[in-house]
């Protein structure tokens, strides 16, 4: 009890400003598709005095599903912002944002690319086994799509980095992404597949195209008037009587390998 007495008394007021905005897509002037906590916007306040040139540890806003993002428990005070580990092209640090109680911005990416005409729908197959069919009917859900890179080369003459990934995801909730669990428990839903000639040899949901001649962003876009893809389909089988989120992503060959969404939908097996 004596000791305490030498402590001095912590009267700083808690952080209570809110800081909060919206990610746009350059393409749709529309909040960004994402997944729950996927990539962050990173920021540093540079109005504290506790160092020379403000604060060098960084704290980071996370983007929400649907394109938001808010923080409630922040000092009012000047602060410098980036995107951060984000599926999209680079974009500048924006410098001296004054945070005084509530602040509002919106930022506007342009993603690497656009996953279009999405569609999932439930269908039987039948079951294969060594390469034999069973006679065995099994619940599944296809989803078909294309990939757009209407961005093949950026203002600063960087290329487009090669498509990495693209895969469907399921979920037996709202959320629905990377990182959610889908509690399907069938090996298609997970099993990453290397290919080398076409993807639509794809069986499974999770497909890594080659690193070689035949992914080329000019060998993928051949023949399309407005940088698309042709449709890729996947499937996998799914447990009867439940409804699924469904959505599909595609990531590129950059550091993160972070997904472009599409829109999720919802489909029932009976």
């Amino acid at each position: 009890m004596g000791l305490s007495s030498c402590f001095e008394l912590d009267n700083w007021a808690e952080p209570s400003s809110t800081w909060e905005g919206t990610v746009i897509d350059s393409y749709t002037n529309k909040p960004i598709l994402s997944s729950q906590n996927d990539w962050q916007i990173r920021i540093w306040e540079r109005s504290w005095k506790g160092q020379e040139k403000g604060a060098t540890a960084a704290q980071d806003l996370r983007i929400k599903q649907d394109g938001t993002y808010k923080n409630t428990s922040l000092f009012d005070g000047t602060y410098d912002m980036i995107l951060y580990n984000g599926p999209h092209w680079l974009v500048d640090t924006i410098k001296g944002l004054e945070l005084k109680k509530n602040l509002k911005y919106d930022i506007t990416v342009t993603p690497y690319v656009q996953v279009v005409d999405f569609k999932p729908e439930l269908y039987q197959g039948e079951e294969i086994v060594s390469g034999k069919p069973t006679g065995k009917m099994l619940d599944s859900i296809k989803v078909t799509f294309r990939v757009r890179a209407p961005l093949l080369v950026n203002d600063k003459g960087l290329a487009l980095p090669q498509l990495y990934e693209v895969r469907a995801f399921l979920s037996l909730t709202d959320f629905c992404g990377a990182g959610t669990d889908s509690s399907i428990g069938v090996s298609e839903y997970t099993q990453v597949l290397t290919i080398n000639n076409n993807l639509n040899e794809a069986k499974g949901f999770v497909v890594r195209p080659a690193i070689n001649a035949n992914f080329t962003w000019a060998k993928l876009l051949e023949e399309s008037s407005d940088n698309t893809t042709q449709v890729i389909t996947l499937s996998s089988r799914v447990k009867s009587g439940y409804t699924y989120s469904v959505r599909v992503g595609a990531a590129v060959n950059d550091s993160y390998k972070k997904y472009c969404y599409s829109p999720i939908l919802k489909v029932t097996v009976p």
